[in-house]
């Protein structure tokens, strides 16, 4: 008996061995083939950082300037991510230090390098959730690869193997191809075959709730860091849905196997867009209500968009991408602000969502536009161009526009533009799936572009309209434009019987200020000033904090609570401090709708209208609000 489990012993352990020799072989013979081996070590994940070592193939010249970039992919800002490397160190493969120096905030140049194979070696601090970059801690890591590995102009061009060292329990995703050996896919490794697809495919390691599933044959996975009241499944089968309607705009699928990577978590929120995957970040707890998920798979919606507009198709200015500067380019509008539009195309035909929540939601983003008075100052071009200095807060309100928002609006009137003048055979969503047809990459499109695919489409010379809606201020007229659709806006909280003429119900008014604040330890301190509000007009601004109105300190929560007790027209002495200096000032109040704006059919409407309607959503008319 003893001799035969010896023996058993003596196979297993023969059999063990030479598994593992064949995998170590596979491995060393792919490393042979790859050009640049990386190895990202999370031992220590607690502390947030991450130790780096890159091997390169032989250099072609005496000095190679290796990079870090200075903006990710999906935020188009300059960002502060070389701060965080210390411990540089170069050699070569006999391990002979190498002569280097930081010529930029982003560079390293490695000196006597020709002909020579190279090994860099830094450490990384990863504590950057909110920005989406990096972050390590003791129960994940989410690693945007172009936030941690360097580049050089030679080894942007080459295949890169990723390896992670992380914790025995830690799963790692990426929307990258795994490392393939017999057959199997191998743990916390990775393949691209780039620097360029490296950079855009970040990849998640840690402790994860998760589900796999097809749809098309093409393979999916939703990976969700962190507790929250989230229902896994509930989710997994509204992407089911979500990821098939993009067939109503494209034709095709630009890859094999996509990964929703979904952060519930605490503080941080948004989302970004990857070219095989998608980072979403939002609260734990606003998943559950409807109004929340809905924001959900809209931002899901949005980021799926974008994996053919932007990571398929892109303007000029984005091709190639230059990681080391600004990216210019004036149709940034139509990266972002017409990815906001037709996530709404995939969540109504795929009825994700009804069209009273799309209309509450449209109405919601006229509100908004409405009260910014930044639109009359910028264009959506000028936004665009100048996303890369761009400012949020009053400012930003006051004399700017946003690619988002208002490039939003943009794309909604050019899609009825074409709806109307095409008789309804086209829409915006034939422009898209021209660019992508067109113009997929390494192409690129230019604004003349756009404007030619828009007279195939309709027959149309769309040169004066795109002066005056796109390098022009956007003249809004939502009452027209509406009524195209067969609805009206309405400020009433209950709908009408269809007999009655909502367009002439009076309008029901509070008093206004124009004001925005927060309270403070002292008053209520002023965060926003609309430009041409009532306290615009009196000289009130922002971080000046009200003390008090009509000689009566304020002991409300905001200055909407207290002008309860005031109507428009009245005047009100307004109290604050300005500079550690008591003041006062004299404010005729103003006049806005009381009740939230609501999108509504009209009284009477035409088989032509709800045509329209269902051709720009693909539902059927709201017979009712």
């Amino acid at each position: 008996m003893n001799s035969l489990m010896a023996s058993l012993r003596f196979v297993i352990t023969s059999f063990i061995t030479i598994m593992f020799s064949s995998a170590l072989l596979m491995t060393q013979i792919m490393a042979a083939h790859a050009e640049v081996l990386v190895n990202i070590n999370l031992q220590q994940p607690e502390h947030h950082i991450a130790k780096v070592t890159i091997n390169f193939n032989a250099a072609t010249s005496e000095t190679i300037n290796f990079h870090l970039p200075t903006w990710r992919t999906g935020r188009y800002e300059i960002l502060n991510l070389a701060n965080g490397i210390r411990e540089f160190s170069a050699q070569d493969e006999k391990g002979n230090k190498l002569i280097w120096q930081k010529t930029s905030k982003d560079t390293w140049q490695v000196s006597g390098t020709k002909g020579k194979k190279i090994q860099l070696s830094y450490q990384v601090y990863a504590n950057q959730l909110a920005l989406r970059t990096r972050h390590i801690d003791d129960s994940h890591a989410f690693i945007d690869n172009s936030t941690v590995i360097m580049y050089s102009e030679q080894s942007r061009r080459q295949q890169h193997i990723v390896s992670l060292n992380v914790p025995e329990t830690w799963r790692s995703v990426s929307g990258l191809n795994p490392v393939i050996i017999s057959g199997k896919a191998v743990a916390h490794q990775f393949i691209a075959k780039d620097y360029d697809v490296l950079a855009d495919s970040p990849i998640e390691s840690g402790v994860h709730q998760f589900q796999n599933f097809t749809v098309d044959g093409r393979d999916y996975e939703l990976v969700i860091w962190g507790k929250g009241n989230y229902e896994l499944s509930k989710i997994a089968e509204d992407l089911k849905v979500l990821v098939q309607q993009s067939k109503h705009i494209w034709q095709d699928y630009p890859f094999k196997r996509y990964v929703f990577m979904v952060h519930a978590t605490s503080g941080a929120r948004g989302a970004t867009e990857h070219v095989n995957s998608t980072i979403i970040q939002r609260s734990r707890y606003k998943f559950s209500d409807r109004k929340d998920y809905l924001g959900f798979l809209a931002t899901a919606a949005h980021e799926f968009v974008h994996t053919w507009n932007v990571k398929q198709y892109r303007p000029k200015g984005l091709v190639p991408y230059d990681y080391q500067q600004e990216n210019y380019d004036s149709l940034l509008w139509l990266a972002e602000g017409s990815t906001s539009y037709l996530q709404y195309q995939l969540l109504m035909r795929g009825d994700l969502i009804t069209s009273k929540e799309f209309l509450a939601n449209l109405a919601k983003r006229i509100t908004a536009i409405e009260h910014k008075p930044g639109r009359k100052s910028q264009s959506v071009a000028q936004a665009g161009f100048d996303s890369w200095i761009s400012e949020g807060g009053d400012y930003a309100n006051n004399h700017s526009v946003n690619i988002y928002s208002e490039g939003f609006f943009v794309s909604w009137l050019l899609d009825f533009e074409l709806l109307t003048h095409s008789k309804l055979n086209k829409s915006y969503r034939d422009v898209h799936n021209q660019l992508s047809k067109q113009f997929g990459l390494p192409k690129s499109y230019t604004e003349q572009d756009i404007l030619t695919i828009l007279q195939d489409l309709s027959g149309k010379d769309y040169h004066e309209w795109w002066q005056q809606n796109v390098h022009g201020t956007i003249p809004l007229d939502f009452d027209s434009l509406l009524a195209q659709a067969g609805l009206m806006m309405s400020y009433q909280k209950t709908s009408s019987s269809d007999n009655e003429d909502k367009s002439k119900d009076k309008l029901v008014t509070k008093a206004w200020t124009g004001i925005k604040t927060k309270k403070s330890n002292n008053g209520l301190t002023i965060t926003a000033v609309e430009k041409n509000s009532p306290a615009w007009q009196t000289g009130l601004t922002l971080d000046d904090i009200i003390v008090a109105v009509d000689g009566l300190r304020i002991i409300d929560k905001d200055l909407d609570s207290r002008l309860k007790n005031f109507k428009a027209e009245q005047a009100i002495e307004i109290t604050f401090f300005r500079r550690d200096q008591l003041m006062s000032k004299k404010l005729t109040l103003g006049a806005i709708a009381k009740n939230k704006l609501m999108i509504v059919p009209l009284p009477k409407v035409s088989k032509k209208q709800k045509a329209l309607f269902r051709e720009w959503t693909g539902l059927e008319f709201p017979e009712s609000a």
